[in-house]
């Protein structure tokens, strides 16, 4: 036991015994016990009255002062009331510090709270978005970034990495969003300056697309003068290989500058309309008839619609698509193989793939794939003649329609390509099972 409490049950016993004995001289002990008792029960409710005026001026005046075993009682108080000081010094130390660090980030903050309302921003946010304290705050963040690919990014439940957008009031700054939840059902909207990046990617994309442009004539000129001189029957005889290869070359050229073409428009581009349906199964019949009439190899396709419900989009671009993921599983693929296509929808979207039984893509080269011009160490040894410009033109394409390619493949197993287009890209019809081979 504590000396403390120790010294304290001797006092209190001596104050009883003192108390009954001299009632004892009135014959009244009794009395004496019950007075001991009152005295001491005052005692410790004066103490405990000193205590909750204490506590009751909110900590403000000093601790009070007590015997016995108050004294460990404040005493203890005291250490907490010094810890707690200690602590909320060091909290608020922190508090400054993370502010102070969040003022010096070039990345714009913002917290959202559980219905998306602003709470606090620092400097950088209010710089980037325009953002005002006092103004601001309490405000939803879609009400203050009214972008479209924004609120349907919000309305995604951030299931994308981030959004790029131009900046609210500016469409000169382009930034990188964000939205990370954290804490209790709030969120943090990160925000990024990348016009740096952007206008480095438009000045890529006109320089390619001015460059593409400016070839198309004098291929053009190129190709009229090979084709005549092909049909020229007094060419020597020695000229006719060579002619065949500078003829091929230079629609090889035709098809780049092509692609480099749509690609630019591409990039260039929004989400397109959705005006108009259509058709999966036609595009997929013609998709194969092109490939079949460019690719000289026996191939067998096998096609599943499952469903007939149609594609709210462009159909030159959504035909572009099928062709290059068609025309990829031919080229790749050895012959008498069989090429796979199928589609299905359900509430959740729609599933165009396309598989194959070829030589498989590495796990490492999957990241890359829709590069512009990245080729595997694979596809570079077959020495096909592709651009290297079909997926990267079919990855811009699936965009403007809001859907996303997933590639998995095994080196040696085939690949299998899967195009998936949300919920509001489906025309909805009846669903059917068409098996084609």
């Amino acid at each position: 036991m504590h000396p403390v409490w120790l010294k304290t049950l001797l006092q209190h016993g001596a104050l009883i015994v003192a108390c009954v004995a001299v009632a004892a001289l009135y014959d009244q002990a009794f009395y004496g016990f019950v007075a001991a008792l009152a005295i001491l029960l005052a005692w410790h409710i004066y103490h405990l009255f000193l205590l909750e005026q204490w506590l009751r001026t909110d900590e403000a005046g000093p601790l009070p002062s007590g015997d016995g075993p108050w004294s460990q009682v404040l005493a203890r108080i005291r250490a907490l009331q010094v810890r707690a000081k200690e602590s909320r010094r060091a909290w608020v130390g922190l508090v400054k510090e993370v502010r102070a660090s969040t003022k010096a980030f070039p990345d714009g903050g913002v917290v959202l709270n559980e219905d998306l309302e602003i709470i606090r921003g620092n400097k950088a946010a209010r710089r980037l978005l325009g953002l005002k304290k006092k103004r601001d705050r309490g405000t939803r963040i879609d009400n203050l970034i009214r972008h479209p690919e924004f609120v349907q990014y919000l309305k995604d439940g951030s299931q994308k990495s981030s959004v790029e957008i131009p900046a609210p009031g500016n469409n000169d700054t382009w930034l990188s969003c964000r939205v990370i939840p954290y804490g209790m059902g709030q969120r943090l909207l990160l925000v990024r300056d990348i016009s740096q990046s952007v206008r480095l990617a438009r000045t890529r994309r006109d320089f390619a697309a001015n460059a593409s442009h400016e070839l198309r004539s004098p291929l053009t000129v190129i190709s009229g003068y090979l084709d005549a001189m092909t049909e020229d029957d007094q060419m020597p005889a020695t000229w006719h290989g060579p002619l065949t290869d500078m003829r091929a070359q230079a629609e090889r050229m035709g098809r780049l500058v092509q692609d480099l073409l749509q690609l630019a428009k591409l990039e260039s581009s929004e989400s397109c309309s959705r005006a108009r349906a259509v058709s999966v199964e036609q595009i997929v019949a013609t998709a194969q008839r092109e490939v079949l009439a460019t690719v000289q190899r026996a191939r067998r396709f096998e096609t599943q619609i499952e469903s007939n419900a149609e594609i709210l989009g462009e159909a030159t671009e959504l035909q572009s698509i099928v062709t290059n993921l068609i025309s990829n599983a031919v080229r790749y693929s050895p012959d008498d193989s069989v090429v796979e296509v199928s589609w299905r929808t359900n509430e959740n979207g729609g599933w165009l793939t396309v598989r194959d039984e070829g030589i498989g893509i590495n796990a490492d080269d999957l990241p890359r794939l829709t590069e512009r011009f990245y080729r595997t160490d694979a596809a570079r040894a077959r020495q096909e003649s592709g651009t290297g410009l079909g997926l990267a033109i079919v990855k811009h394409a699936l965009r403007r329609h809001n859907a996303e390619l997933e590639v998995t493949s095994e080196v040696g197993e085939g690949s299998e390509f899967v195009c998936q287009f949300p919920p509001d890209r489906i025309a909805a019809g009846a669903n059917v099972v068409q098996l084609a081979g």
